[in-house]
């Protein structure tokens, strides 16, 4: 008898043996997975309506601590590389209000010169 029939033989339990078809490797659909439709309440259990426990707080950690060092990121590198666009974008809206103060001060100053004139 060689070792590969003895490892894949009949009497082991369903945990150690090798699956020999589909089904088996794919098992027995679960109820309230997306693949069969289930809406997934149908089948309340008493794990479901349990609160929330010192397991579930540890379960959620790493997603709390990914998260806000992400909104830290955001926060504060993310305007320091911009700080230079920024710095741009207010040097042009002082170009603008400069331009638009000439402009209006050459419009003041037409029109006392266009008075003068037809008198």
């Amino acid at each position: 008898m060689d070792p590969v029939s003895v490892v894949v033989g009949k009497d082991m339990n369903r945990k150690n043996r090798v699956p020999t078809s589909d089904d088996e490797v794919q098992g027995p659909l679960d109820v309230g997975s997306v693949l069969s439709g289930g809406s997934g309440r149908s089948r309340v259990t008493i794990r479901e309506d349990r609160g929330i426990t010192c397991k579930d707080i540890r379960a959620i950690i790493p997603t709390v601590l990914i998260l806000l060092f992400t909104i830290f990121i955001m926060v504060t590198v993310i305007p320091y590389a911009f700080s230079s666009v920024i710095k741009q974008l207010q040097a042009v809206r002082e170009l603008e209000a400069q331009q638009a103060e000439m402009a209006a001060a050459k419009t003041e100053d037409a029109i006392p010169n266009q008075t003068q004139s037809s008198r």
